[in-house]
């Protein structure tokens, strides 16, 4: 049901509201011939008001009734076939470059630095408009997950999906990772201004002379540099699953693993492409990354964005109005016809 209806649980409204506008219908019927008998006899109440003007109640139930059901239905949501989802605004090139190594996996950010920072993407991506965005992970090497795109249906998936074993590799390159963010941006021919937003705990295996070098290029290609932190300075060890039991890594020696956040890495990067550095104690960071890139030149772009379900729900919600419409005026039809009865009734008298 969930394939055909956004909110299936709200079909039961399409039995439940037919019967209950029956029940309110032929009741107020019921009440109203009772106060006319109040009035007198039948022959009486008849040259009043005919009985015949009341009409019956069940051709007024069945329409109410149908026109309550489509109205359930056309709530519920209902979606099928699909159709291209296009995005248009002003955006910028951007390549997220996500920090997947075994380190983010600790948990002094709960419920892990990897799920914090796949947070904080979702919530860029909500506020982002029309970017386009390219995605990397990268651990000891970096691999391009997604080339520049708008369609948030890819960038969702490989974002679910990012772990540790997605790269293989271990340890952390994060200037072979910025070097390939910039081969990738490079390739753009948009118009709009390019960002690199780097994703890491800045535990690096790698001197930190090679990580301003790399940041030093973007600057040189024109690249804003956004760097984001994630964990602390305490640090902690790293959860992870040997024959089903969840023990802490240990390294070649079998000494227990504590990962630290290094920020000094981040700062430095940072501090070379002139960029932004985000700590990891900040709040809000997906704001932060925003208004950086509120700074850069948008170009205005109309792109495909994937498809969707296309949306069903007038098929139910047109006959449903129509059928109020049809009620309401059969309703003041009688009402006039009524009037004439009493009128002609009264005359006669």
């Amino acid at each position: 049901m969930n394939d055909v209806f956004d909110q299936p649980a709200l079909l039961a409204m399409a039995l439940a509201l037919p019967a209950l506008l029956g029940f309110l219908i032929v009741l107020g019927i019921r009440r109203r011939r009772a106060r006319l008998a109040r009035l007198g006899g039948d022959a009486m109440v008849a040259r009043l008001i005919p009985w015949s003007s009341l009409g019956g109640p069940w051709a007024r139930v069945a329409r109410l009734g149908v026109a309550g059901a489509l109205a359930a239905v056309a709530l519920a949501g209902p979606h099928w076939g699909y159709e291209n989802v296009v995005v248009r605004g002003q955006g910028v090139d951007v390549v997220l470059a996500l920090d997947a190594s075994l380190s983010m996996l600790a948990q002094d950010q709960p419920p892990s630095r990897l799920e914090v920072m796949k947070q904080e993407v979702r919530r860029l991506r909500a506020i982002s408009g029309a970017d386009r965005v390219g995605v990397l992970a990268f651990a000891g090497r970096s691999y391009i997950l997604t080339p520049l795109t708008v369609d948030a249906g890819a960038l969702n998936l490989f974002l679910d999906n990012l772990d540790p074993s997605v790269v293989g590799q271990p340890g952390t390159s994060i200037a072979r990772t910025i070097r390939q963010g910039v081969s990738l941006l490079e390739a753009s021919t948009s118009g709009s201004d390019r960002a690199i937003i780097l994703m890491t705990d800045g535990e690096a295996h790698e001197p930190v002379e090679d990580i301003v070098t790399a940041a030093k290029g973007a600057q040189e290609a024109g690249i804003a540099l956004i760097v984001v932190g994630f964990g602390t300075e305490e640090g902690a060890t790293i959860p992870e699953k040997v024959d089903g039991k969840i023990q802490s890594h240990r390294d070649e020696d079998g000494a227990v693993v504590t990962t630290r956040y290094s920020p000094a890495n981040l700062r430095a990067a940072a501090d070379a492409a002139q960029g932004t550095f985000i700590d990891a104690a900040e709040t809000d960071k997906a704001a932060k990354i925003q208004r950086a890139l509120g700074q850069l030149r948008a170009s205005g772009r109309a792109a495909a964005a994937g498809r969707d379900r296309t949306p069903r729900y007038q098929l139910f919600l047109f006959p449903a109005l129509a059928l109020l419409v049809l009620d309401t005026f059969l309703s003041e039809r009688r009402g006039r016809r009524r009037g004439l009865a009493v009128a002609g009734s009264t005359a006669a008298g």
